[in-house]
């Protein structure tokens, strides 16, 4: 595959998102087929130019008289590939960037090969540094929105919560390049560290949580079939634990696929009825399941039913406990989807708190007295989570605040619900609260 080919799929992968498409499921169709030197090259590149779009767009508009939203998005993705190849990607020339860029241009969008080359040159002269950003004590906002690359309506929102300094270190946490973490389901991490180490493969746990880090490059595989565990962030390993579940309880995981929860209750002794709307999902948490029963693991270990069905019309008569982890913004997820953040509006999070609203109301009558609802998000905005939560409670008295004894103290807000932020811990965000059925 020549260079020029490659900046094409990368190409393709950007004009997908902006049509719609989620950054991970283009990137996977996209790039079928390729070699895994060349499916880490169009990685680095796609999600880079994501993460770090605000900073490339900046550095791009002073360069066009008219402004980057004056250019054809055919334009502005070929443009975005070759400023952040030049500035941003180690080993690359500049001028070997910037002429795969105007070859790609040739492709793509013939007219604009001379404004291309012309641009290019000017932003990749000037540099990519800190200091040709505006200042963040001057003017927090532009600083934050830019160099920080996040949309600015977010920056406010984010800065009417948490101090500049604070908000810097989310987006810094949320620019990150995600590690590879492992939920190990059986045994102590300890041990499962010592066994993969036999392997040659070096992990380390993570504290207070079931999870271990993978340090070793391309192990993936191999550690998945070394011990008993799912791919997981630990924020989302959190969720399970703080349920704080008898063994043995009945669970229901409402929108349970891709199933990460649905498999950490079962490996903890719980029967679980996972339950989603989409079959597709089903199928993959269906072929988790089946790799799991294969492993060390034993299908003896997990009890679960998988059922499809529509959240709004319940499949079940009641539930001595359930988990309902809600579709939500997902911007507790930005470094691993960087993606959401430009799509996601603030209407779309008012949009999401009423349909979540809306899910909560359906458990009612679900759960019986003295049983369990615990509501779950990834988000880290107020009106999904604390707010959805107090409104609730307001709506039910019949439920009560319980705080969770599973999760280490420093997972937990002054309500004692769940409640990590990635700038704290280094992970994702993640949100649950455990509410009693009291009347």
């Amino acid at each position: 595959m020549t260079l020029t080919q490659d900046r094409k799929i990368v190409w393709n992968i950007l004009s997908a998102v902006h049509r719609g498409r989620r950054l991970d499921r283009s990137f996977k169709e996209e790039t079928s087929g390729l070699t895994p030197k060349e499916k880490a090259w169009c990685r680095e590149v796609s999600y880079g130019i994501q993460r770090f779009r605000g900073r490339v767009d900046y550095l791009l508009g002073l360069n066009i008289r008219r402004g980057l939203a004056s250019v054809d998005p055919v334009v502005k993705d070929v443009l975005r590939i070759g400023l952040y190849e030049a500035l941003y990607m180690h080993g690359v020339p500049q001028y070997a960037a910037v002429s795969q860029a105007v070859e790609l241009s040739k492709k793509v969008e013939k007219s604009a090969v001379g404004f291309v080359n012309a641009v290019l040159r000017s932003a990749a002269k000037k540099g990519g540094g800190q200091e040709n950003f505006p200042d963040r004590r001057a003017d927090p906002v532009s600083h934050l929105s830019t160099w920080g690359s996040h949309p600015t309506w977010l920056v406010k929102r984010w800065l009417s919560r948490w101090s500049s300094e604070e908000v810097a270190h989310l987006m810094d946490a949320n620019n990150q390049i995600p590690p590879t973490f492992l939920n190990c389901l059986q045994g102590d991490p300890k041990e499962s560290v010592a066994k993969l180490r036999k392997y040659g493969i070096l992990a380390e746990e993570v504290e207070g949580t079931s999870c271990i880090m993978l340090k070793t490059p391309g192990s993936l595989e191999k550690a998945l079939g070394t011990i008993p565990s799912i791919v997981q962030d630990p924020a989302a390993s959190l969720v399970p634990a703080y349920m704080d579940l008898e063994v043995h309880d009945r669970v229901v995981d409402f929108c349970a696929a891709p199933g990460g929860k649905t498999m950490a209750l079962a490996a903890r002794g719980n029967l679980v009825l996972a339950a989603d709307r989409s079959f597709n999902r089903l199928q993959l948490l269906r072929s988790n399941l089946e790799r799991l029963k294969e492993s060390t693991l034993g299908s003896s270990s997990f009890r679960v039913h998988i059922v499809q069905g529509n959240i709004y019309q319940p499949m079940i008569a009641g539930s001595e406990a359930i988990l309902l982890d809600v579709p939500c913004t997902g911007t507790g997820t930005l470094r691993r989807n960087p993606d959401i953040r430009w799509k996601i509006t603030k209407k779309n999070v008012n949009e999401m708190a009423d349909r979540q609203a809306r899910m909560l109301d359906c458990m009612v009558k679900l759960v019986p007295v003295g049983g369990m609802l615990v509501y779950s998000t990834c988000s880290l905005e107020l009106e999904e989570n604390n707010h959805q939560v107090k409104r609730f409670l307001l709506r039910h008295p019949c439920f009560q605040l319980q705080s969770g004894t599973g999760v280490g103290r420093k997972y937990l807000n002054s309500d004692g619900q769940l409640s990590v932020l990635p700038q704290m811990f280094g992970f994702d965000g993640s949100f649950a609260a455990r509410m009693r059925r009291i009347s």
